[in-house]
């Protein structure tokens, strides 16, 4: 689980003495969160006793912790996405075949326009700022002459942004490793969570082809509509205190040219 991860860090230049600041961090905050007695205080000695840290460095992260939090915005949550998904998904910025329409920047007698598609996102964003960074994706065409604006992709897949794709590489093996966690903590009882994978070997590299090509096909597909239906019951519930939820399904292919344990080997 971790060798992937390490080679990740290597790569992208973090060294181990880093690495365990980070992950002394972690383990006291997961003490804090997860593993206090009813209503008794955590002591520093309880969570010496969980993680084996000395007394000393426990008090120093503690400290940094109550005073500056942990909680995070939610990667993704920004207007771009959300954007793309509208133009997607929603009625009057699709035009035949369910297409996302061409939209002029502006209002142009009475069709849709780029400028009110950034509205229902948000009205504390400039619609010009969304735009340059769509521009700036590669997410979408702009002809300056018509100031027509098309959708050039089907996902918000943030290629050129490092620190979007940093965000969804943590968000999304984050919370699978929350779904899978929380599966075998609950063992031999079920999992709470959907969790499930096929699994082949011996393959020639024609039938790794294919398999990829059905599997991108249908998990594209169950994306697709998940995305449909998460954003009609986002806007029907708007304003609704219950409303506070979060989902995330996600999709992953992977394949391998030889035998993983024969590649180990």
């Amino acid at each position: 689980m971790l060798r992937p991860a390490v080679r990740l860090m290597i790569a992208r230049g973090l060294p181990f003495p880093e690495l365990g600041e980070i992950l002394k961090e972690l383990y006291v905050d997961a003490c804090r969160r997860y593993f206090q007695l009813g209503e008794k205080r955590l002591t520093d000695s309880r969570v010496s006793v969980l993680t084996g840290l000395q007394r000393k460095d426990i008090r120093a992260i503690r400290a940094r912790l109550e005073s500056s939090g942990t909680e995070t915005a939610s990667p993704g949550a920004g207007p771009v996405p959300r954007v793309i998904a509208l133009w997607l998904n929603q009625r009057p910025f699709l035009g035949k075949g369910g297409l996302p329409r061409i939209l002029h920047r502006t209002e142009d007698g009475g069709h849709p326009s780029f400028e009110e598609l950034v509205a229902e996102v948000s009205r504390d964003v400039h619609p010009r700022t969304v735009l340059d960074e769509l521009k700036r994706q590669g997410l979408i065409a702009h002809n300056l002459e018509t100031d027509e604006i098309s959708l050039e992709t089907q996902a918000f897949v943030p290629s050129r942004d490092e620190e979007a794709l940093l965000g969804y590489f943590g968000a999304n093996l984050g919370d699978h490793a929350e779904a899978a966690s929380a599966n075998l903590s609950a063992a031999p009882e079920p999992g709470p969570y959907f969790e499930r994978a096929v699994h082949y070997n011996k393959l020639t590299p024609e039938a790794l082809e294919q398999l990829e090509t059905l599997a991108r096909d249908l998990q594209s597909e169950a994306l697709a509509k998940l995305n449909t239906q998460a954003l009609a019951l986002q806007k029907r519930d708007k304003g609704n205190a219950a409303a506070i939820g979060r989902f995330r399904c996600g999709a992953f292919i992977y394949t391998a040219d030889r035998d993983t344990e024969e590649a180990d080997a």
